[in-house]
């Protein structure tokens, strides 16, 4: 069976940032008696490999490069303790998902619910059904997290929405800073419509093309060229753009990302938190544990902000 081989050498940092905020999570809300739920929607395979430098202990012709095997995200939230009272594990491709039905045999302790689908199908679904609050759920409530680390532009602004509304989970989303790159390129010639339609669906919105895109000389007329125009935003009003549209659907907050890199140094992605509950406390709570989570993975020179 083929190795999940992904990452790069901020990967790490992104499924620090995870286990800690499940692990104060669990702890906080069991005292409140809320049943906590978590939801990978792009679990993978329940571990990652990565290739890692080898040590020229016997010289340098003999440091040969060594696969290290540590566990993803779904292995991560099964292990959490004390334990999530549901652990739903979404992965559409059938060999990562036969990988995540061995993963969960290993556990038969824990709840976990498997899907094998599209995510943004599941999700929309599970967020809509679920009764979060009221009579029917279990203690005080039912409160989550949801981790968004799709492998491209996957995750539609419909999936997003659906989250937010639901008022009860909070977001970890790995944006794909380095997708949209791809999806809008500086000349404007080069975005065909299969790109532009993407972007909308990932985004949600139309007004990227005139707050990304600025025009060389006066329009003459509005049948003007779009090989007028060139891309002047770059990768920070980007990133600031995504934030903005994040707070356009998630009203209880939403905090300044940690942006991760491709092993080149070039942007990956960004590492959003957004808390989908209004409720003042809820927001404390949560902003408070991300935050300082956050933080620690920020370079030094951008703490102090």
């Amino acid at each position: 069976m083929a190795k999940h081989v992904f990452g790069g050498p901020d990967t790490s940092k992104k499924l620090r940032c995870l286990q800690e905020y499940l692990q104060s999570f669990s702890v906080a809300l069991r005292k409140q008696q809320f049943a906590c739920i978590y939801i990978d929607a792009f679990a993978g395979s329940g571990s990652r490999t990565e290739v890692r430098p080898g040590l020229p202990l016997f010289g340098p012709d003999f440091a040969e490069p060594e696969e290290v095997t540590t566990p993803g995200s779904a292995r991560i939230a099964i292990e959490i303790d004390p334990p999530m009272h549901s652990v739903v594990l979404i992965e559409q491709d059938a060999s990562r998902f036969s990988e995540l039905q061995a993963l969960v045999d290993e556990y038969p302790n824990r709840k976990i619910i498997l899907r094998n689908g599209d995510a943004n199908q599941l999700v929309q679904r599970l967020c809509t059904n679920i009764h979060w609050r009221g009579p029917d759920t279990v203690g005080h409530g039912i409160r989550g997290v949801i981790f968004l680390d799709p492998y491209g532009m996957e995750v539609s602004w419909q999936t997003v929405e659906a989250i937010a509304k639901t008022k009860a989970l909070d977001c970890w989303y790995f944006f794909p800073l380095s997708g949209l790159y791809r999806n809008a390129p500086h000349d404007p010639a080069k975005l065909d419509p299969g790109k532009q339609a993407s972007l909308d669906r990932v985004l949600g919105a139309t007004d990227w093309r005139s707050r990304w895109y600025s025009h060389e000389v006066a329009r003459e007329d509005i049948f003007e060229t779009q090989g007028q125009a060139v891309r002047r935003a770059d990768v920070n009003a980007i990133e600031a753009y995504v934030k903005g549209r994040l707070e356009t659907a998630f009203k209880g907050a939403v905090l300044d990302p940690v942006r991760l890199h491709h092993k080149n140094g070039a942007p990956l992605a960004s590492l959003f938190f957004a808390v989908s509950n209004t409720s003042s406390a809820a927001v404390k709570l949560a902003t408070d544990m991300a935050s300082h989570i956050l933080n620690s993975g920020r370079p030094s020179h951008k703490r102090s902000r």
